[in-house]
């Protein structure tokens, strides 16, 4: 991996260490090798990207940045 983006959830009640939090499933962004196939699910709920353009938006990204994924 190249970089990893460690989420936090902030739905009350539910995250930050809650029953079903990001943080504790292991939930990230994070990079992936060139021969993975994106645009498919491939791992077991993280956000997988390819290397070069996670390592691009690790350095844009500042730490505690809201993120909001869409399916």
């Amino acid at each position: 991996l190249t970089r990893i983006l460690w989420l936090s959830g902030c739905e009350p009640g539910r995250n930050r260490l809650g029953e079903v939090d990001t943080m504790r499933r292991y939930i990230y962004i994070h990079g992936s090798p060139h021969a993975a196939e994106m645009g498919k699910p491939g791992s077991i709920g993280c956000v997988r990207m390819h290397n070069a353009d996670v390592v691009e938006l690790f350095d844009l990204v500042a730490p505690y940045t809201p993120v909001e994924i869409r399916g």
